[in-house]
């Protein structure tokens, strides 16, 4: 080969690495993490996207930051994992037979065998319950272990439970979707089209998701019914749409956006009414979760790429793993995206363009509520023009202060709304509303002790100057009050 030819090639290698390096950024690709097994079956992500579970070989716990808290090895491969909304509770289901439980710190809080292959599992918001599914039956357990029932529901593919643990949704391979309470009580359960002939079962019921108060279950099928159907409570059929054989189902807090992946390559985006939104099709099947007021999809395909969507359907990025991307997970705000690859790696997108308008949308909600946001809208400005300049990562933590600032505006760990004094800090309003304290109660007010009194308010009145001249901002009411 001739020399230049060589020279010529390795540019060209240098610079697809440096376009991968800034498209990653961008993506907002914070971190990938190589397991030791052939793929990565399982991952789901905390609320805010502070935790992130995966299932492969063990079971992983990381941080944000991509920093691997601990692993744990179970008798056999992770099929399914499952986050509390704080992080604080992981359940998986594993090959082994068994629904695990741990705390955030990696401790093994109790195992339940279950006789079959556990492949579903799904956690409450506060991680009270657990509900999972085997071969045949779905079993609820609380958060100390104890089995509350379990029932027979023939060969069960998904189980998905609301968000307090009230209400837990099924679906199985002979077409049926189940709810039941909390107690056991089967509320109600609908067989779905396609048939069923002797042994032979068409039209399975491939996943299902319940809506955060369990007031909408979402279903998705495949052999021969090939639809998306939405349920209320009381097991009202809402309606059903043709979407090709459906692979994954997914549905926002309040049950207002249903988003669906069928195997031959296509995102699917209805409203509560059954409004085809929109569609997209990659190049292979998709499995799809929705942020928490379906503002985001994320998407991940058999084409080895993870997809991320906004509400109106346009593609904001896509990712190009190194296989086929079988589970994606999402953050409540969808600034955050989890996904789990045939490459045998975990990865963590923080989405730039969703941190910065997340941060856009806190500012003018506070701008509304009469706050000062000066400081944030110039922090944001920052990240926008970073942004532009192709500096995503500092673009990325710019958003995340313009957006702390808007919503805690001193700073001091306490929101605006939570904050009786929201523009000062409150170490120093304790001090000076102690001080002032102080002076009312030892002092007295009373016509003999005027001058005594006088005195006292000149002193604090020095000590009230003395914090300013220590950075504390002055407020209009205290310096009123000392008058």
């Amino acid at each position: 080969m001739d020399v230049n030819y060589k020279i010529l090639i390795g540019l060209i290698l240098i610079l697809t690495l440096f376009v991968n390096t800034a498209q990653a950024q961008k993506y907002g690709l914070l971190w990938s993490y190589e397991t030791d097994y052939f793929w990565v079956e399982s991952v789901a992500i905390s609320s805010d996207g502070s935790y992130i579970a995966a299932g492969s070989d063990k079971v992983y716990l990381f941080d944000r930051k991509g920093n691997l808290l601990w692993s744990y090895k179970t008798g056999g491969s992770v099929e399914s994992v499952s986050i509390s909304s704080d992080g604080s509770y992981i359940a998986a289901g594993t090959s082994d037979h068994k629904v695990y439980l741990f705390d955030r710190e990696g401790n093994l809080l109790w195992s339940y065998d279950t006789g079959n292959w556990v492949d579903s599992v799904s956690i409450s918001s506060d991680g009270s319950y657990i509900v999972a599914r085997n071969n045949n039956k779905v079993y609820l357990f609380d958060r100390k272990g104890n089995l509350l029932w379990n029932k027979s529901c023939g060969e069960v593919n998904s189980v998905s439970i609301s968000s307090d643990g009230s209400y837990i949704a099924a679906g199985n391979r002979y077409g049926k979707v189940f709810l039941f309470d909390r107690k056991g009580n089967l509320l109600w359960s609908y067989k779905t089209g396609g048939f069923t002939h002797l042994f032979l079962s068409h039209s399975r019921v491939e996943s299902v998701s319940i809506s955060s108060d369990g007031s909408y279950i979402a279903a998705g099928t495949g052999d021969y019914d090939y639809k998306v159907y939405l349920f209320d409570r009381k097991g009202n059929l809402l309606w059903n749409k043709s979407c090709g054989e459906v692979n994954s189902v997914s549905i926002s807090s309040d049950g207002s956006y249903i988003a669906a992946g069928n195997r031959y390559g296509k995102v699917f985006l209805f409203d509560r009414k059954g409004n085809l939104l929109w569609s997209y099709e990659t190049g292979g099947g998709v499995f799809v979760s929705i942020s928490s007021d379906g503002s985001y999809i994320a998407a991940g395909s058999w084409d080895d790429k993870v997809y991320l969507f906004d509400r109106e359907g346009n593609l904001l990025w896509s990712y190009k793993t190194g296989g086929s991307v079988e589970s994606v997970s999402i953050s409540s705000d969808g600034s955050c995206i989890a996904a789990g690859s045939w490459d045998d790696k975990v990865y963590l997108f923080a989405s730039v363009q969703v941190i910065i308008e997340n941060a856009k949308e806190a500012i003018s909600s506070e701008r509304r509520k009469g706050y000062n946001v000066k400081e944030a809208e110039s922090v944001l400005s920052q990240a926008e023009q970073a942004f532009s300049a192709g500096d995503y990562a500092e673009a990325r933590e710019l958003a995340y202060r313009a957006k702390a600032l808007a919503l805690d505006i001193d700073q001091d760990g306490v929101p605006n709304d939570s904050d009786f004094a929201p523009t000062i800090k409150n170490i120093y309003v304790y001090g000076a509303g102690a001080v002032l304290v102080t002076a009312f109660a030892g002092v007295g007010i009373n016509i003999k002790r005027r001058k005594e009194y006088q005195a006292k308010v000149r002193e604090y009145k020095a000590k009230y100057e003395q914090l300013k001249a220590e950075g504390f901002e002055p407020d209009e009411e205290l310096e009123e009050l000392l008058k």
